[in-house]
């Protein structure tokens, strides 16, 4: 049986700093999820154009992705636990920001906070807690970091199921009853940032004789991240169209408003991504990492492509929510696959370009996607995706096929040594 001998054995012994790194977390995720599983179709419900309110998750995007590789050399330099603080508190402001505000200019200057938030927070993590969990524990860290943020993404996409009985119970309309959401999300997101206070600053990286000069770009794993990356963007770019827009692309289709689709979309769909996430760290090493991510990204690509062709929403659902499992498992793989094959002084920075040169891609296709949509080429998004998905995945296995993390070869020599001894033993049982 090609599960068997999965365990959950392997989140024992991660180091207190990282499950502090970690269950922080939570706080800061539930806003964001809230905010991924509503925000553009708030904002249309509003009376923004569909177009123009994926031009806000556009401008958020491409926020992001131009100042994480100036994020990522500041981390490493300066410290990694002091952006992510800053990036857990700016984005508790951002999303009281969305809630309170109407005007269009506000609205656009939220999502530059947004993605100042964000790239803090991306170029920073993942080498903070690879640092912190070390690299026995690294896969199993990120494995258990990627469950407790799609917990707390379903916490805040059900939140959305809240403005049911408001509205029929209580008179509260649905754009009212969003901005209450906002706003207790806010701050609740302060929790996170409060938390992270308790763990050790990671260590500076670069020798104090080495001045101002921040490096922004690695030079040591330049091949590493220039092959990583190009896959990766061509994923952001496939993803863009259709994944941020799922809830606007229901309520288009099937007339569906959020309160109804993002406990579903967002709600079951990350606790879904979040319980299938415990399971990488056995498969990662019983398959290898490189194959673990091939695998789960191609199964995930065939659902994808089967949606447009559904007739109702609650099938689309559940397909959906099949999707996102398969192909959100391959996330922390990827991220120890990153960061086991990148030197700790690089880590922030390969961090900060992956995240920017995924993030610029992905900004881009959610406005191509939402102009198509709302031109009413409702299938269209999904066929590129599709197209993009097929093409990164092809890249990346050619790429990283022969390629395996530093514990994994430890693995197999450790295997290889007790089967060579096998028959000596059982030689050696019978001479006795």
């Amino acid at each position: 049986m090609a599960l068997k001998g999965l365990s959950f054995s392997e989140y024992r012994g991660i180091p207190r700093d990282a499950n502090i790194l970690v269950y922080s977390s939570f706080f800061n995720w539930m806003g964001v999820g809230l905010l991924w599983g509503t925000l553009q179709l708030f904002l249309f419900q509003e009376g923004i154009s569909f177009a123009t309110a994926g031009l806000v998750l556009t401008v958020w995007g491409l926020t992001s992705a131009g100042t994480t590789l100036i994020f990522g050399g500041f981390a490493d330099r300066y410290g990694r636990k002091r952006l992510v603080i800053m990036g857990g508190l700016v984005a508790s402001l951002t999303i009281g920001i969305f809630g309170l505000v109407t005007d269009i200019r506000l609205l656009f200057a939220a999502a530059v906070l947004s993605g100042l938030s964000e790239a803090m927070y991306a170029v920073a993590w993942g080498a903070l807690l690879a640092e912190k969990a070390g690299n026995a524990k690294r896969t199993s860290a990120f494995s258990l970091s990627f469950f407790i943020s799609t917990i707390s993404s379903a916490v805040g996409g059900f939140s959305a199921a809240i403005l049911v009985p408001l509205r029929s119970i209580y008179g509260v309309d649905l754009v009212t009853g969003t901005r209450f959401l906002y706003v207790g999300a806010a701050i609740l997101s302060i929790i996170g940032p409060g938390m992270i206070l308790r763990i050790q600053e990671s260590r500076s990286t670069l020798p104090p004789s080495s001045g101002f000069h921040i490096h922004f770009l690695p030079t040591k794993s330049r091949s590493i991240v220039r092959k990583y990356v190009f896959a990766s963007m061509l994923i952001a770019l496939g993803a863009g169209m259709v994944i941020p827009l799922m809830t606007g692309w229901a309520n288009l289709r099937f007339g569906v408003t959020y309160d109804v689709s993002a406990p579903i979309l967002q709600g079951v769909n990350s606790i879904a991504m979040g319980l299938a996430n415990l399971l990488v760290p056995s498969l990662s090493r019983k398959f290898g990492t490189v194959k673990t991510i091939v695998m789960t990204q191609g199964a995930s690509t065939v659902f994808l492509f089967s949606i447009p062709f559904l007739p109702t929403f609650p099938i689309v659902g559940a397909v959906f929510v099949v999707r996102s499992m398969l192909m959100m498992m391959s996330n922390p793989a990827q991220n120890s696959l990153l960061m086991g094959l990148v030197p700790d002084e690089e880590r922030s920075s390969a961090s900060a370009i992956s995240a920017s040169l995924w993030r610029l891609p992905n900004s881009f296709s959610t406005f191509i996607g939402a102009y198509l949509m709302g031109l009413g080429f409702l299938a269209l998004p999904f066929y590129l995706c599709t197209a993009l998905y097929v093409t990164a995945i092809s890249y990346f296995w050619l790429a990283f096929r022969h390629v395996s993390l530093p514990e994994e070869e430890a693995g197999l020599l450790k295997q290889e040594i007790v089967e060579s001894a096998v028959p000596i033993a059982a030689t050696d049982e019978i001479r006795g």
